[in-house]
Protein backbone atom coordinates (compact mmCIF):
# COMPACT_ATOMS: atom_id res chain seq x y z
CA UNK A 1 0.00 0.00 0.00
CA UNK A 2 1.23 3.51 -0.87
CA UNK A 3 0.31 6.83 0.69
CA UNK A 4 0.80 9.92 -1.46
CA UNK A 5 1.54 13.30 0.10
CA UNK A 6 0.39 16.15 -2.13
CA UNK A 7 2.54 19.16 -1.33
CA UNK A 8 1.97 22.90 -1.47
CA UNK A 9 4.58 23.30 -4.24
CA UNK A 10 2.52 21.09 -6.59
CA UNK A 11 4.74 18.02 -6.25
CA UNK A 12 4.17 14.73 -4.44
CA UNK A 13 6.02 12.37 -2.16
CA UNK A 14 4.97 8.74 -2.06
CA UNK A 15 5.35 6.60 1.04
CA UNK A 16 5.82 2.86 0.68
CA UNK A 17 3.93 1.81 3.79
CA UNK A 18 5.00 -1.07 6.02
CA UNK A 19 3.03 -4.20 5.17
CA UNK A 20 1.14 -4.60 8.43
CA UNK A 21 -2.50 -4.53 9.48
CA UNK A 22 -1.92 -1.75 12.06
CA UNK A 23 -0.28 0.50 9.44
CA UNK A 24 -2.91 -0.36 6.82
CA UNK A 25 -5.73 0.60 9.19
CA UNK A 26 -3.87 3.82 10.04
CA UNK A 27 -3.51 4.74 6.34
CA UNK A 28 -7.13 4.05 5.48
CA UNK A 29 -8.22 6.35 8.29
CA UNK A 30 -5.82 9.29 7.80
CA UNK A 31 -6.92 9.93 4.21
CA UNK A 32 -10.41 10.66 5.60
CA UNK A 33 -9.28 13.15 8.26
CA UNK A 34 -9.02 16.90 7.71
CA UNK A 35 -5.42 18.07 7.86
CA UNK A 36 -4.23 20.75 10.24
CA UNK A 37 -1.42 23.07 9.18
CA UNK A 38 1.83 21.13 8.86
CA UNK A 39 4.19 21.99 11.70
CA UNK A 40 7.86 22.39 10.80
CA UNK A 41 9.76 21.09 13.81
CA UNK A 42 13.15 19.81 14.94
CA UNK A 43 14.53 17.84 17.88
CA UNK A 44 16.63 20.11 20.05
CA UNK A 45 17.52 23.74 19.51
CA UNK A 46 20.62 24.90 17.66
CA UNK A 47 20.97 28.66 17.60
CA UNK A 48 24.28 30.12 16.48
CA UNK A 49 22.85 33.65 16.58
CA UNK A 50 21.77 33.52 20.20
CA UNK A 51 19.53 36.54 20.88
CA UNK A 52 19.88 37.69 24.48
CA UNK A 53 17.09 40.24 24.02
CA UNK A 54 14.63 37.68 22.64
CA UNK A 55 15.62 35.16 25.30
CA UNK A 56 15.03 37.71 28.06
CA UNK A 57 11.70 38.69 26.50
CA UNK A 58 10.57 35.04 26.54
CA UNK A 59 11.68 34.64 30.17
CA UNK A 60 9.78 37.77 31.19
CA UNK A 61 6.66 36.51 29.42
CA UNK A 62 6.90 33.18 31.25
CA UNK A 63 7.49 34.82 34.63
CA UNK A 64 4.61 37.23 34.05
CA UNK A 65 2.12 34.56 33.04
CA UNK A 66 3.15 31.84 35.49
CA UNK A 67 1.60 33.33 38.68
CA UNK A 68 -1.42 34.74 36.81
CA UNK A 69 -2.32 31.49 35.06
CA UNK A 70 -1.68 29.30 38.10
CA UNK A 71 -3.69 31.54 40.43
CA UNK A 72 -6.67 31.33 38.06
CA UNK A 73 -7.04 27.61 38.85
CA UNK A 74 -5.95 27.70 42.51
CA UNK A 75 -2.26 26.86 42.09
CA UNK A 76 0.86 28.75 43.17
CA UNK A 77 4.31 29.05 41.63
CA UNK A 78 6.38 26.23 43.20
CA UNK A 79 9.02 27.40 45.66
CA UNK A 80 11.89 25.79 43.72
CA UNK A 81 11.35 28.12 40.76
CA UNK A 82 13.82 31.06 40.74
CA UNK A 83 12.93 34.72 40.43
CA UNK A 84 13.01 36.58 37.12
CA UNK A 85 16.27 38.34 38.00
CA UNK A 86 17.98 35.05 38.79
CA UNK A 87 16.71 33.35 35.65
CA UNK A 88 17.96 36.16 33.44
CA UNK A 89 21.41 35.91 35.03
CA UNK A 90 21.88 32.15 34.56
CA UNK A 91 24.05 30.61 31.88
CA UNK A 92 22.05 28.49 29.44
CA UNK A 93 22.93 25.14 31.07
CA UNK A 94 21.75 26.31 34.50
CA UNK A 95 18.70 27.92 32.96
CA UNK A 96 17.81 24.66 31.18
CA UNK A 97 18.04 22.84 34.50
CA UNK A 98 15.25 24.99 35.94
CA UNK A 99 13.20 24.69 32.74
CA UNK A 100 13.47 20.91 33.09
CA UNK A 101 12.16 21.18 36.64
CA UNK A 102 9.22 23.50 35.90
CA UNK A 103 8.31 21.49 32.81
CA UNK A 104 8.25 18.29 34.86
CA UNK A 105 6.22 19.98 37.60
CA UNK A 106 3.61 21.03 35.04
CA UNK A 107 3.49 17.52 33.57
CA UNK A 108 3.27 15.84 36.97
CA UNK A 109 0.47 18.21 37.95
CA UNK A 110 -1.36 16.94 34.87
CA UNK A 111 -0.59 13.36 35.86
CA UNK A 112 -1.44 14.12 39.50
CA UNK A 113 1.75 12.32 40.48
CA UNK A 114 4.18 13.31 43.29
CA UNK A 115 7.21 15.31 42.15
CA UNK A 116 10.00 15.56 44.70
CA UNK A 117 13.04 17.82 44.69
CA UNK A 118 15.48 17.35 47.58
CA UNK A 119 12.87 15.41 49.54
CA UNK A 120 10.03 17.91 49.12
CA UNK A 121 6.93 16.99 47.11
CA UNK A 122 5.82 20.05 45.15
CA UNK A 123 2.52 18.68 43.87
CA UNK A 124 -0.29 20.29 45.94
CA UNK A 125 -2.19 18.02 48.33
CA UNK A 126 -5.47 19.21 46.81
CA UNK A 127 -4.51 18.58 43.18
CA UNK A 128 -7.40 16.11 42.68
CA UNK A 129 -9.89 18.62 44.09
CA UNK A 130 -8.58 21.30 41.72
CA UNK A 131 -9.11 19.02 38.73
CA UNK A 132 -12.56 18.01 39.98
CA UNK A 133 -13.46 21.67 40.31
CA UNK A 134 -12.25 22.77 36.85
CA UNK A 135 -10.79 19.95 34.75
CA UNK A 136 -10.78 21.87 31.47
CA UNK A 137 -9.35 24.99 33.03
CA UNK A 138 -6.54 23.08 34.71
CA UNK A 139 -5.49 21.39 31.48
CA UNK A 140 -5.65 24.66 29.55
CA UNK A 141 -3.44 26.48 32.06
CA UNK A 142 -0.90 23.68 32.37
CA UNK A 143 -0.61 23.20 28.60
CA UNK A 144 -0.36 26.97 28.04
CA UNK A 145 2.45 27.32 30.56
CA UNK A 146 4.17 24.23 29.17
CA UNK A 147 4.30 25.93 25.76
CA UNK A 148 5.68 29.14 27.28
CA UNK A 149 8.46 27.09 28.87
CA UNK A 150 9.32 25.59 25.46
CA UNK A 151 9.30 29.07 23.90
CA UNK A 152 12.10 30.17 26.23
CA UNK A 153 14.24 27.20 25.12
CA UNK A 154 14.37 28.18 21.45
CA UNK A 155 16.91 30.99 21.63
CA UNK A 156 19.97 28.97 22.61
CA UNK A 157 21.64 25.70 21.64
CA UNK A 158 20.41 22.74 23.68
CA UNK A 159 22.98 22.02 26.40
CA UNK A 160 23.26 18.33 25.48
CA UNK A 161 24.05 19.05 21.82
CA UNK A 162 27.82 18.93 22.29
CA UNK A 163 27.65 15.39 23.73
CA UNK A 164 24.76 14.01 21.64
CA UNK A 165 26.04 10.67 20.23
CA UNK A 166 24.92 11.36 16.68
CA UNK A 167 25.57 13.92 13.98
CA UNK A 168 22.49 13.27 11.84
CA UNK A 169 19.86 15.18 13.81
CA UNK A 170 18.36 18.62 14.28
CA UNK A 171 17.11 19.13 10.73
CA UNK A 172 13.54 20.02 9.83
CA UNK A 173 10.82 17.39 10.03
CA UNK A 174 7.08 17.69 9.50
CA UNK A 175 4.66 17.00 12.32
CA UNK A 176 1.26 16.47 10.72
CA UNK A 177 -1.82 16.69 12.93
CA UNK A 178 -5.52 16.90 12.10
CA UNK A 179 -8.31 19.40 12.74
CA UNK A 180 -10.54 16.80 14.37
CA UNK A 181 -10.17 14.15 17.04
CA UNK A 182 -7.41 11.86 15.82
CA UNK A 183 -7.15 9.44 18.74
CA UNK A 184 -6.55 5.82 17.73
CA UNK A 185 -6.95 4.51 21.27
CA UNK A 186 -5.18 3.59 24.46
CA UNK A 187 -1.77 2.13 23.68
CA UNK A 188 -2.29 -0.77 26.11
CA UNK A 189 -5.27 -1.94 24.02
CA UNK A 190 -3.64 -1.74 20.58
CA UNK A 191 -1.61 -4.29 18.63
CA UNK A 192 1.51 -2.37 17.62
CA UNK A 193 4.45 -3.59 19.74
CA UNK A 194 5.74 -5.94 17.03
CA UNK A 195 6.43 -2.83 14.92
CA UNK A 196 8.65 -1.06 17.45
CA UNK A 197 12.12 -0.27 16.15
CA UNK A 198 15.01 2.17 16.37
CA UNK A 199 16.10 1.46 12.81
CA UNK A 200 15.81 4.43 10.49
CA UNK A 201 12.57 5.19 8.61
CA UNK A 202 11.29 8.29 6.84
CA UNK A 203 7.80 8.34 8.33
CA UNK A 204 6.73 7.62 11.91
CA UNK A 205 3.61 7.72 14.02
CA UNK A 206 4.02 11.04 15.80
CA UNK A 207 4.78 11.13 19.50
CA UNK A 208 2.06 12.61 21.63
CA UNK A 209 3.43 12.50 25.14
CA UNK A 210 3.18 14.92 28.05
CA UNK A 211 6.89 14.69 28.81
CA UNK A 212 9.85 14.21 26.47
CA UNK A 213 11.25 11.43 24.37
CA UNK A 214 14.77 10.15 25.02
CA UNK A 215 16.35 12.34 22.33
CA UNK A 216 14.86 15.50 23.84
CA UNK A 217 15.82 14.34 27.32
CA UNK A 218 19.49 14.02 26.33
CA UNK A 219 19.54 17.34 24.47
CA UNK A 220 17.94 19.12 27.44
CA UNK A 221 20.44 17.52 29.84
CA UNK A 222 17.43 16.11 31.67
CA UNK A 223 17.00 13.00 33.83
CA UNK A 224 15.70 9.90 31.97
CA UNK A 225 14.81 8.06 35.18
CA UNK A 226 11.48 9.88 35.40
CA UNK A 227 8.29 8.26 34.09
CA UNK A 228 7.50 11.14 31.74
CA UNK A 229 10.53 10.26 29.59
CA UNK A 230 9.35 7.77 26.95
CA UNK A 231 8.95 7.39 23.21
CA UNK A 232 5.35 6.12 23.15
CA UNK A 233 2.52 7.85 24.98
CA UNK A 234 -0.38 6.25 26.80
CA UNK A 235 -2.69 7.17 23.91
CA UNK A 236 -1.82 6.69 20.23
CA UNK A 237 -2.93 9.24 17.65
CA UNK A 238 -3.17 9.21 13.85
CA UNK A 239 -0.85 12.21 13.56
CA UNK A 240 2.47 11.42 11.91
CA UNK A 241 6.00 12.69 11.36
CA UNK A 242 7.72 12.93 7.98
CA UNK A 243 11.42 12.90 8.77
CA UNK A 244 13.73 11.97 5.86
CA UNK A 245 16.56 14.32 6.91
CA UNK A 246 17.35 12.83 10.34
CA UNK A 247 18.50 9.38 11.42
CA UNK A 248 18.17 8.50 15.11
CA UNK A 249 19.68 5.01 14.84
CA UNK A 250 23.19 6.25 15.61
CA UNK A 251 21.88 7.77 18.84
CA UNK A 252 19.88 4.76 20.04
CA UNK A 253 22.57 2.19 19.20
CA UNK A 254 25.49 4.18 20.62
CA UNK A 255 27.40 2.99 23.67
CA UNK A 256 26.94 6.45 25.20
CA UNK A 257 23.15 6.13 25.09
CA UNK A 258 23.24 2.62 26.54
CA UNK A 259 25.56 3.70 29.37
CA UNK A 260 23.36 6.72 30.11
CA UNK A 261 20.23 4.60 30.27
CA UNK A 262 21.92 1.95 32.41
CA UNK A 263 23.13 4.63 34.82
CA UNK A 264 19.52 5.74 35.32
CA UNK A 265 18.11 2.19 35.52
CA UNK A 266 16.24 2.41 32.23
CA UNK A 267 15.95 -0.43 29.75
CA UNK A 268 17.29 -0.13 26.20
CA UNK A 269 15.20 -3.03 24.93
CA UNK A 270 13.33 -2.03 21.78
CA UNK A 271 10.06 -2.97 23.48
CA UNK A 272 10.70 -0.12 25.92
CA UNK A 273 12.32 2.56 23.75
CA UNK A 274 11.26 1.75 20.17
CA UNK A 275 9.06 3.96 18.01
CA UNK A 276 6.32 3.04 15.51
CA UNK A 277 7.48 3.33 11.88
CA UNK A 278 5.00 3.79 9.04
CA UNK A 279 7.11 3.60 5.91
CA UNK A 280 9.69 5.18 3.61
CA UNK A 281 9.57 7.75 0.82
CA UNK A 282 10.31 6.16 -2.57
CA UNK A 283 10.55 9.35 -4.66
CA UNK A 284 12.60 11.77 -2.59
CA UNK A 285 13.21 14.96 -4.57
CA UNK A 286 16.78 16.01 -5.27
CA UNK A 287 16.15 19.19 -3.27
CA UNK A 288 14.60 17.31 -0.31
CA UNK A 289 16.10 19.65 2.30
CA UNK A 290 14.64 22.69 0.54
CA UNK A 291 11.26 20.95 0.25
CA UNK A 292 11.23 20.06 3.95
CA UNK A 293 12.01 23.66 4.90
CA UNK A 294 9.60 25.44 2.57
CA UNK A 295 6.67 23.13 1.77
CA UNK A 296 3.78 21.59 3.65
CA UNK A 297 1.31 18.76 3.11
CA UNK A 298 -1.83 19.86 1.28
CA UNK A 299 -3.70 16.54 1.05
CA UNK A 300 -3.31 12.76 1.34
CA UNK A 301 -4.43 9.90 -0.87
CA UNK A 302 -3.87 6.18 -1.21
CA UNK A 303 -2.30 5.18 -4.53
Amino acid sequence: MMLQLNLTNGTTMTIDLINDSFVEAWAQRVVKLKLAKTEHAAIGSSNDTYSIDQHHYNIKELCRELPIQLKSVGLEVPAFFPSLNKLIGFDTATYQHYMNQIHRWLVFCMLRTPYEIDGTDYIPNNINDLFDNDFGGMLHVLFTLNQLVHNTECEYTSPGANTFPSTNYGKTMWDQAFQEDDKIGWAKDLNYKHLLTNNNHDVWLAKRILGKDFRECWLDADDPSYQDIKNIGDILHYCFEVDPLNNDSEFYYSKEFKQWMNKHNRSTDVSEIGRIPLGNIINKPADIEHVMNTCSIESLELV
